[in-house]
């Protein structure tokens, strides 16, 4: 939670940073355009430059000091000029008043509906640039948009189509960005199973494309393929420390036991060999004492109770040897001993194998 809350406030001073710079860089660009139409009115001759080839701090910074030139530029200019229209003396009041060049663009002279559909396309740009989708592009759109003729009839048209292109570019990329990101951690998730996988090379690989579905179907079988391993990681684990916890408490537990276990998700455990009553387990984990269904007559309801009792106190010797290996039990329900009739079982007590032992021994 901690690490999320410091991303949070580090995404958030990304953001932030580079939605100032892309104001920087809108401004300056806007300024540079109308100093261009001033200058140009004014038949004042001048050093032009294109815009800053990445958006960048860096860059952007460059990029306004070439616009404050060309500011002074206009400035001496105006200065110089001995009959000055009423025009350029409000331009030289404002000027020389220190106002913000910035706001020369309320001067231009563009439609509206013109002006409001470059503020979407510049909306759309200034996206792209803070979520980090491709400098390329952005530089693209911004010189076709450059490239367009404002006297043209098809201008809106063609301006129109430019953003719809620069939008669909943007929801396309973010999608693919965040699918990325999304298969990038669950390809993370799985590596820290420690398991080999061939697979995990073959979706790598889709990383490097474009194909946002096939991103999103491999992200989703790589996280069911972890969930399925972790769960079968959970079990085994859990199932190799309880048979550990068991053998330290004294029951018998064997690889045909294991393997009963695994196949049947039952096990049936007694200390031994021919013990009464036993331990059965089954999963999810329930434990419950069981008696030998053999040896019925050799039990009465005290010594099922007693029985009880006693797995009631290895119970909890069982859950401290787990709780030294980093390991816990949670009991949900339990009974008291002697409420509930025990469940008779083939113990393999080995009881009946010896009475057929004896007799055969007589017989010799």
């Amino acid at each position: 939670q901690y690490l999320e809350n410091e991303k949070k406030k580090l995404v958030k001073k990304i953001t932030e940073k580079r939605t100032s710079i892309w104001e920087r860089y809108k401004k300056a660009k806007s300024t540079h355009r109308e100093l261009k139409r001033l200058l140009g009115e004014k038949n004042v001759s001048f050093e032009d430059f294109t815009g800053p080839i990445l958006i960048t701090d860096e860059h952007v910074a460059h990029y306004q000091q070439q616009v404050d030139i060309l500011y002074e530029t206009l400035k001496q200019a105006i200065t110089k000029s001995e009959n000055l229209t009423s025009e350029q003396k409000e331009i030289q009041t404002r000027l020389f008043a220190n106002d913000s060049l910035l706001t020369v663009q309320e001067w231009s002279s563009e439609k509206p509906k013109e002006l409001s559909r470059l503020k979407k396309f510049e909306k759309t740009l200034e996206e792209l640039y803070i979520d980090d989708l491709s400098q390329d592009k952005i530089q693209e759109f911004l010189r076709r948009s450059g490239e367009l003729d404002q006297n043209n009839p098809q201008y809106v048209i063609l301006l129109d189509s430019l953003i719809l292109e620069a939008a669909t570019f943007h929801k396309e990329q973010l999608e693919l960005k965040i699918a990325r990101k999304a298969l990038s951690e669950s390809l993370e998730q799985l590596q820290t199973l420690e398991v080999e996988l061939n697979l995990i090379e073959t979706w790598q690989k889709l990383l490097e494309t474009d194909k946002a579905s096939a991103i999103k179907e491999a992200t989703e079988k790589a996280q069911q393929l972890y969930e399925q391993i972790s769960e079968n990681i959970i079990v085994e684990t859990r199932r190799a420390a309880i048979k550990r916890a068991l053998i330290k408490a004294g029951y018998e537990v064997n690889d045909s036991m294991e393997t009963a276990w695994v196949e049947n998700g039952k096990l049936v455990v007694k200390k031994a060999e021919n013990s009464l009553y036993g331990v059965e387990f089954m999963s999810p984990i329930q434990a419950r004492v069981v008696a030998d269904e053999n040896r019925s007559q050799e039990r009465t309801p005290d010594l099922d109770k007693h029985q009880e009792d006693i797995w009631c106190g290895e119970f909890d010797e069982i859950r401290k040897v787990l709780e030294s290996e980093n390991l816990s039990i949670r009991v949900d329900k339990m009974q008291e001993p002697g409420t509930v009739q025990l469940k008779e079982v083939k113990l393999n007590s080995g009881s009946e194998q010896n009475r057929q032992s004896i007799k055969k021994k007589r017989t010799l």
